[in-house]
């Protein structure tokens, strides 16, 4: 039998993760996917296409989130068994998601096992609601039949009132049975929410702890302004830990610094944040490689030979930049993996962008990651960032803030200190945020030559 699955999600890579995941039961014509960028395209399909069963659906998504989707569907009374599929997985959203509906919560990241499983309950549900709704049907039209034919009898009225106070025996049979289910489901979820409460604490608790040890591995930001007086690090975690991280290291005359954005954030992240830091201490501290792109290349093996990754497994890995600043001969080395450099000079922004491959990346030519030599001068400001400032959603349109305003923001400050510029670059993303949630850990490094 073939079933027929929706999902709802904006992120571009979700269509291929599904196919991949679901690639053997598509083959064998037991499943068939569709894909909508947000709930109301969702809202839409579910209205003209009888067929789907089972409606996966992400929270935070531009136009019409996943909770509001799930009320409009409500209100339209389409009775698709549907899950959510987020990384806000906190007792608020999930509450919130159950009470409008929803059949089942998965929390980001998601595993294959996680997601076949809850598909399968999902299935079966679905089947038996359509099996309960046609055998409603047929009673409906049995009922219907019958009274039809005992009005043509003389007996009719007798047997009508019989029937009805049948009838109202089963109701009342039915209220009390569901009186008695809500009682017993209230005590059940009541004890899962202490439960729930006790595990969220123990969670936390590990967290906050986790966040310490993770603030003693990052080098003090007073550090780096001891070699860089004019220099600031804006650093934002998403959640209590993050997956963004820095280093920097002063060599050879070289000062080195490294920013650094691991796939996904809070404690995922912040794993992948500690085995980066420890791998560029062992690379640039104790086999004395300075040059960028020879770090990259090293980090790159290292992470691959650490995480034991093979053509098919993890998407674990890195986004990140590295320069090397030598103020002696005023030149800065510079290699990235998906990030790049920017340098303000005389209100003009210089832009060199880093190699397109991941750290981590099964697909890459160790001969490729490059490295730029570029001429610095006073006055210059340079910076490293990681993607979470320009992708925060806010404004008065709710979209992204985008690369471009940034590039505006950190032109018009170019007159200010360092130290004014983080906290210009801190209040225009909180006024851009306006109370939003944010959607990834943020970091700026800024320097002043």
């Amino acid at each position: 039998m073939l079933n027929k699955i929706l999902v709802v999600d904006d992120e571009p890579d979700v269509e291929s993760l599904f196919r991949q995941f679901f690639r053997a039961q598509i083959k064998k014509g037991e499943l068939t996917f569709v894909f909508a960028e947000n709930g109301s395209v969702a809202l839409d399909k579910l209205k003209s296409d009888s067929e789907i069963d089972v409606v996966f659906t992400d929270i935070n998504m531009p136009v019409m989130d996943g909770l509001t989707f799930l009320e409009k569907k409500k209100e339209n009374n389409l009775l698709h068994k549907t899950v959510v599929i987020s990384a806000y997985g906190d007792m608020q959203n999930i509450r919130t998601a159950m009470n409008r509906g929803a059949f089942d919560f998965i929390t980001k990241p998601i595993t294959f096992e996680d997601l076949q499983l809850t598909l399968i309950k999902s299935i079966e549900e679905m089947e038996l609601l359509k099996k309960g709704i046609e055998a409603q049907k047929n009673l409906i039209q049995t009922q219907h039949e019958k009274e039809i034919a005992l009005i043509e009898k003389a007996e009719a009225q007798q047997q009508a009132l019989q029937s009805l106070q049948e009838k109202e025996k089963l109701i009342l049979y039915q209220n009390e049975l569901l009186e008695s289910q809500v009682t017993e489901r209230t005590k059940e979820v009541l004890y899962q929410k202490e439960l729930l409460e006790i595990k969220n604490k123990e969670i936390l608790d590990s967290i906050h702890y986790a966040k310490s040890l993770q603030e003693a591995i990052l080098p003090p930001e007073n550090q780096l302004q001891n070699v860089l007086p004019q220099s600031f690090i804006y650093f934002l975690p998403k959640d209590i830990i993050s997956g963004d991280f820095y280093w920097f290291e002063s060599t050879d005359d070289k000062i080195i610094i490294v920013a650094a954005d691991c796939t996904g954030h809070g404690v995922a992240g912040a794993l992948m944040s500690v085995l980066g830091t420890s791998l560029l201490n062992q690379i640039v501290n104790e086999k004395k490689i300075h040059t960028p792109s020879l770090i990259l290349k090293q980090l790159n093996s290292s992470v691959i030979s650490s995480l034991n990754k093979s053509d098919t497994d993890s998407h674990a890995g890195m986004d990140i930049a590295i320069c090397s600043i030598d103020l002696k001969n005023n030149v800065i080395e510079f290699a990235g993996a998906k990030r790049p450099i920017w340098i303000i000079r005389n209100g003009e922004l210089l832009i060199t962008s880093g190699d397109k491959f991941s750290i981590g990346s099964q697909y890459w030519d160790n001969e490729k990651f490059a490295n730029h030599f570029i001429p610095i001068s006073e006055h210059d400001a340079v910076y490293l960032f990681s993607d979470g400032y320009v992708d925060q959603f806010g404004g008065e349109t709710g979209k992204k803030l985008m690369t471009n305003n940034f590039k505006e923001l950190l032109i018009s400050i170019q007159n200010k200190n360092m130290n004014e510029q983080r906290l210009l670059i801190s209040g225009y993303f909180e006024k851009w945020k306006d109370g939003k949630e944010q959607v990834d850990d943020v970091m700026v490094i800024g320097i002043k030559i």
